[in-house]
Formats: C-alpha cells, structure tokens, sequence
C-alpha cells in the first residue's frame, strides 16, 4: 500500500510493545533485577553482555554497543528493512498499518488494480519456480541433480535454501504446465518464462536442460530466474529478460537469502556468479552476493551499503576482472560516506570464489577476503600505473587522474586522507588538486603562497569611534553544528562539557534538546544517539548530519578538546553579543540626551575595549 506511516501510530505502536517479551522470542533471557541479559545475538560471546531495560524500552550490548528499540531489533535481527519491521511489530499487536493518502478514489482504484496485477506475476513466478524444482526430483532431473550433489559438491539443504532447480529439455514443458494451471501465453512471454522466435512467431520454454537459480528479491519473492546450461549449449548462463518485476540493474543474486541467513550481517562479498554465491554458502560464507550479467551499478550498492557498512568485490585477476573493479570503482565513489567501507579481493589466474573455496577452504578464504585491498588503496593504484613519479610531468599527470574521481567523493575522511597522500606524491597543493578548471601546473612552478589578511573597512562617515562587533546568529548557530556533529561522533565528549552548561542554554537551542535528555545515559556511542530519537524526524537530521560530518574517526582526545575550544569559542560570542546589546542601548541613550555618569563611563570603557580588539587584529 502506498502513503507514509503516521509518526503517531509508530510512537503509539512502540508503546504499545514489550521489548522484553520480543526479544525472548528469538534470544533466551534471563532476569537480572529489573532488566534482562542475555549474550548477545549480534556477536559470538560465552559471557553475557547484552541488557534488556524494559523501562526505558531499549536494549544495549556492552560488548559491541549493539542498542536499540524493538523496530531497531527486528532490523538488525531478522534482516529487514524499517517499513518491514513496523508491519511485522503490528502484526504482533495485532494493528493495522495505516498510511497518510491525498489521493482520489480513482488514482486509488487505479493502484489497486496494479497491485493486483503485479501479486498475479508474482504467484505464476512462484509456479514456475516449484515447477522446476519438482523436476529435479524427476527421472528427468537426475543429470541436474548429479551435477549439484557430485561436481559442484551441494549438500541437500543448500539446494532447498537457494530452491534450485531444473528446466526439461522439452521446448513447452513449462508452458503448458502453466497453461493448465490457466495462465496466460501472454503473462508468460510478459514474465519471460517463454520466447518467441521473431520470424515464425513460435512460442517455446526460454529455459530449457538448464540447471535454475531462482532470483528472488528483498522480500524473498521470484521475479527472474538464471539458468546454468547441462551440455554445451550457448550461451553457458542464461538470464531472464528484464520484466515489469526484474531489472537486472537493481537486483542482485542471493541478497534475499544473506538477510536470512542467521546471525548479523555486518559485510556482503560481491562476486560475478550465481554457482560462486551457492558454493561460498555451502562452505558457511553466508554473505555473499553477485550482479546478473551486468556490472556494479550505483542502484545495487545503495541496496548493500543500507544494509551492511562494509562491500568486498572479488574479482578474478584477469583483465576482465580488472575491468570489472573499474566499474564497481566508479559505482562506489559517489557513494564513499564515513562510516561505510569498500575493498577489492583479486583472486589468482584460473580461480573463482568456487574454486578456490573448495580448493583450500571457507578459512583461508576468509583470510582472502579480511586481507583484501581498500578503495584508496586500488584507486592509488590504479591512479599512479604506467607513471614515474619522479618525473614532474608524470607527477602532474597523476594529478590530472585525480581530479574527476576526487570530485566523485563526498566530503569526508577517505577524501581528506585520499588528498593527503596525493598531496606527497605530487608535490601540489590540495587546492590545486580540487582546482577542476584551471589545468594542473608543474610542481615546480607552484610558488608557496603568502598569508593573505582581510582588510577591515569602516563605511559611511569616517569616525574615530569604532562600532563594537558582534558576532551574528548564524555564528552561535555555526558553533552550535560543529558540536553537534563532534558530540554525534564521540556522544562520550559530552561528560567535557562544563556543569551545567548545556542545561544553561536557551530552550531554543537544538544542541540542548539533542543532547541534555543522554547526559546521564551510559555508554553512549554514535548508535545510541540514534537510537534514542529513532523514527523521529531528529533522526533524520542526525543522520545528514553525521554523514555530512568530516570529523568522523577523530581520536577521542582530539575531538575532546575541540569540543571544549567550541564552548568556549561559542561562551565568547554569547559575552561580545551582550556587549553590542548593552552598547546599542547606550549609545540610543547617548544620543537622547539621557545617559548619567556611571553609564557613561560603562559606554567609555567599551568603546576602549574595541579600539584594543581592532589594534590586535
């Protein structure tokens, strides 16, 4: 159904839920005063470090901060995404999702009839899925099946959780399977289950002595199928045609079956085949995942990268597979926010992931996979081939390489340390380096430019009495987002902060009501923040802003001691805005004939105090 879920009904639905009671459904609890403790879902222990407070509603790992409220749970524990997990906590409530409309009744019947369109596409890919997975059990199906269990080395219950399969030999055994079940030629040539060849018109299964691999979207549901040929037929892999339910583009192979695969899901391995992804999960590599005839696009990274923090691209290590980073190089730069990783595993000539993990196990591959390249790090690398950099026109020349994927990153860590290193090699400066219009000099003609100072103006009639400055609003409310995004990375900063400050200022103030309701929370990480305003538009705003932030990754003492430079920055921009105030109302007294002596002289003493302030700038 289309439309937002009301903020009301989801505060209303979070009230309504004991956290206590739908943890306990998949993790044993055990009571602990007040609270519940547990070892934790999201990471191996023997000790107990995970705490349920039902008072609070909100549940907390001391072993790798792992916290939440029962929507944030069903997300990190049964892999779905957040509208998944609002329908399935009401669902247990026993409430209706309602969903904010502005919409006609015929735009609403409209949608209707769609919907109901699309659930019939959906339930005959479904139909040809059981189909070809009964044939494996055929006569028909034994070559398939000895071709899984004997070459490819499957165990029974790796083909039931990919639910593979088998296409006949037969040109129409699907077709008219699902003729008999009444469907459509035309829904099947739509969903293409069948082709049709173009100088006769005839109709016939597209999938046919081809071992099936079900391609199922994020909620587990068929929309495409891939099939691996049995003889030597070309082509050796077949896909399905892109359909009003599949976009080869958009969807990835095996992501729906990582979601559930048990445990947390903390990185996806991007590898170029459906046997690849089926023979790392036979080995217990649960999380892997592979494109559909297509390179990376930036629409699948988007899909992973809301999922997990961390992508591997595994690749082989011919040309085509260095081919191939290139592309997901590209894809993944736009989208390099802190906080979010992406590295390159090249695998040695004449392997595949099912190779290779067969050859020397799920461990050592593993080992593979954990020592893989970072993106800077290829990106360098790609960057810097056939150059000497000893060479000034080289060294520019890497330089002009740079530019076009420095300007693909987002602001951040990775670009500012990305900067750093090309800095050295190249011997320019960062702004020449992010200079897109001007073309890059030779090092050696770059002169160190002198610090350059703003000349302060007085404009109107001259006057040898100076106007006191003042810093503006937008300079409190500049201070007051540097902290908020230093706090957001490092919440534990907030025990810097002097007594009673944050209370102190003016209600008005979004540092204060983001911050002063944790200051007595414990362990307060990034997450727990984030947690505590989940499904609020803070949230939101929390999130732009920590992903904007380019301090994420600071040391702790580092980012301690800008907060406290900021206090006091943003204490002397409260003191100089007083100032100007009482110096206003002075001067208007002044003028009107109506100030006394002691007044006076306060007027006197502050029109000194800006003759110093000028001089010492």
């Amino acid at each position: 159904m289309a439309g937002r879920i009301p903020q009301a009904f989801i505060d209303d639905l979070l009230a309504r839920t004991d956290l206590a009671e739908v943890i306990s459904a998949r993790v044993p609890l055990k009571k602990a005063g007040r609270n519940w403790t547990a070892c934790c879902p999201f990471h191996h222990e023997k000790t107990p470090s995970f705490n349920v407070i039902p008072d609070k509603q909100f549940y907390y790992c001391f072993g790798c901060q792992a916290s939440g409220n029962a929507l944030k749970f069903l997300m990190e524990h049964d892999h779905l995404e957040f509208v998944e997990a609002v329908e399935a906590l009401a669902r247990m409530q026993g409430m209706e999702v309602p969903r904010e409309e502005n919409r006609s009744t015929g735009q609403r019947l409209q949608e209707q009839q769609e919907k109901e369109r699309q659930d019939a596409r959906y339930r005959v890919m479904q139909q040809a899925s059981h189909f070809y997975q009964q044939q494996l059990l055929t006569p028909a199906g034994q070559e398939a099946y000895h071709y899984l269990i004997e070459q490819r080395g499957l165990d029974a219950s790796v083909i039931e959780r990919f639910a593979l399969g088998v296409a006949p030999a037969g040109w129409d055994e699907l077709k008219n399977h699902l003729a008999a079940a009444h469907v459509p030629e035309a829904l099947q040539l739509e969903l293409g289950l069948l082709a049709q060849k173009e100088e006769t018109g005839r109709v016939y299964d597209r999938f046919r002595e081809r071992v099936i691999f079900p391609i199922r979207d994020l909620k587990g549901r068929v929309v495409a199928f891939g099939g691996r040929v049995l003889g030597e037929a070309k082509p050796k892999y077949l896909n399905s045609p892109e359909t009003p339910l599949f976009q080869k583009s958009q969807t990835l192979y095996g992501l729906y079956e990582a979601r559930q695969a048990a445990g947390r899901l903390d990185r996806l391995l991007v590898v170029e085949g459906y046997m690849d992804v089926v023979a790392l999960a036979q080995q217990g590599i649960h999380w892997a995942v592979a494109t559909l005839g297509t390179a990376t696009t930036s629409a699948h990274l988007q899909q992973l990268f809301r999922l997990v923090n961390e992508v591997v691209f595994c690749f082989d290590g011919d040309r085509a597979g260095q081919q191939a980073a290139r592309k997901a190089l590209d894809a993944a730069l736009p989208l390099m926010s802190d906080g979010q990783q992406a590295r390159f595993l090249f695998l040695p000539q004449g392997e595949d992931p099912d190779s290779l993990v067969r050859h020397e196990g799920a461990g050592l591959f593993e080992q593979r996979v954990n020592q893989a390249q970072p993106l800077a790090e290829f990106l360098l690398r790609e960057l810097r081939q056939d150059l000497d950099l000893n060479l000034l026109d080289d060294q520019a020349q890497l330089a002009q390489r740079a530019r076009p994927p420095l300007a693909a990153l987002p602001k951040g860590l990775l670009k500012r340390s990305l900067l750093r290193r090309l800095v050295q090699l190249t011997g320019l400066t960062e702004a020449d380096l992010l200079d897109h219009a001007a073309p890059v000099r030779s090092p050696a003609s770059i002169a160190p430019a002198a610090p350059s100072f703003a000349a302060q103006s007085t404009h109107g009639a001259a006057s040898s009495v100076p106007a006191v400055s003042a810093p503006s609003a937008s300079g409190s409310d500049a201070i007051e987002m540097r902290l908020i995004r230093q706090l957001l990375g490092a919440p534990s900063a907030l025990q810097c902060l002097p007594d009673g400050w944050l209370m102190g200022l003016p209600a008005t103030s979004r540092l204060k009501r983001l911050f002063q309701p944790l200051l007595a929370a414990p362990h307060l990480t990034t997450q727990v923040v984030l947690d505590y305003w989940a499904g609020t538009a803070e949230e939101e705003w929390l999130l732009a802003q920590w992903k904007a932030s380019g301090d994420l990754g600071l040391p702790l003492a580092v980012r301690e001691a800008e907060v406290l430079a900021l206090v006091e920055r943003y204490q002397q921009q409260q003191e100089e805005q007083q100032r100007e105030t009482r110096y206003q109302q002075l001067m208007a007294a002044s003028q009107a004939g109506a100030i006394g002596e002691a007044e006076r002289q306060e007027l006197w003493k502050l029109i000194q105090e800006a003759h110093q302030k000028k001089r010492a700038q």
